[in-house]
């Protein structure tokens, strides 16, 4: 049992992470938690809320022996500072999407990651669905055919809560994320059109990328991506030679469309959320491996920073293969 973890900033998704804390406590996978939050009011009513413990200042769990891993919530102008601090105070670290705000600080948060041999992980829940773990057995056991194109609408309307970065690194890093995961793909090329409409980031975005996956299918990702829709949509589909898989990523339910009819396979539920906070904390007991690591937190970056790049120049943009060594 891990004997204690510490959830930075209770905000609208923070308050999340402290929910399945309490879970994992419940579990007994977890000794411990506390939550840490410089709004000391907020901080008050989610530990009362959840069993946990509670702080305002980040140094006292820095300080805190007790503490194993740091899951980081916070805004992301801090995400990198935060995280460095953690790691090397020897914490383990989960921290939420985007890991940072460049790639190059997300590339150094690896290898100081690397050089305190601790676990950095990046929050993306999505590969914890049950639709996406389905549809990426069914590409391992080759029985996808060909991929030809994969297509996301991740659209709504603006959110509640305050964003420091635009709708390429808060929801389409997500999708860029999936194509690289399920596909065991390499990002190659980027083109994109977008911009802002309402907001001081870009709110709107239409991004093409270009993959080359483990078997050598070249093909592309369509994402369409908004915060100026009225409706919110999280669908991903994929067109291959052998059938069309449309992934419903609000509900995590399949549906696979092929010549011999169309077929709903029945999936476990699972809170994506909560496997992932458990993969953590397992990978930090060493019972299992990270699902997400920080060099994928670091490379969904890069083909973000590119996909802004051709949003501005207007061009096709080179994604260049990245070596961590």
């Amino acid at each position: 049992m891990v004997e204690k973890i510490a959830v930075i900033g209770v905000g609208d998704w923070g308050q999340n992470h402290a929910r399945v804390a309490a879970i994992l406590r419940s579990m007994d996978l977890v000794k411990d938690v506390v939550i840490m939050d410089i709004n000391e009011r907020r901080a008050k009513l989610i530990a009362k809320l959840y069993g946990h413990s509670w702080t305002t200042n980040f140094d006292n769990v820095l300080h805190d022996e007790d503490i194993d891993g740091v899951i980081i919530s916070s805004p992301t102008k801090i995400h990198y500072i935060q995280t460095k601090q953690a790691l090397e105070a020897g914490k383990h670290v989960l921290v939420e999407k985007p890991m940072t705000e460049t790639f190059s600080q997300a590339k150094e948060l690896v290898e100081i990651a690397r050089e305190n041999n601790r676990i950095l992980m990046t929050g993306f829940l999505l590969r914890y669905s049950p639709a996406v773990q389905f549809v990426k057995k069914m590409y391992t056991e080759n029985k996808l055919g060909h991929v030809l194109v994969v297509y996301s609408k991740r659209t709504n309307p603006w959110p509640a809560r305050k964003h420091d970065v635009g709708v390429v690194r808060d929801l389409a890093i997500h999708d860029i994320d999936l194509s690289r995961f399920i596909f065991s793909a390499k990002p190659k090329k980027a083109f994109a059109y977008g911009g802002k409409l309402k907001h001081d980031y870009e709110d709107f975005a239409n991004i093409f990328l270009e993959f080359i996956s483990k078997n050598n299918d070249i093909f592309q990702t369509i994402i369409e991506t908004s915060w100026v829709t009225p409706y919110k949509f999280r669908r991903l589909e994929i067109t291959t030679t052998e059938c069309v898989v449309s992934l419903d990523l609000v509900e995590h339910t399949v549906t696979i469309f092929k010549s011999t009819g169309i077929f709903t396979p029945r999936l476990e539920k699972k809170e994506p959320l909560l496997e992932e906070d458990k993969n953590f904390v397992l990978a930090i007991d060493g019972k299992e491996k990270p699902l997400v690591t920080g060099e994928d937190g670091a490379i969904a970056l890069m083909v973000c920073e590119k996909i802004l790049s051709s949003m501005e120049t207007k061009d096709v943009v080179t994604i260049p293969e990245i070596n961590f060594l």
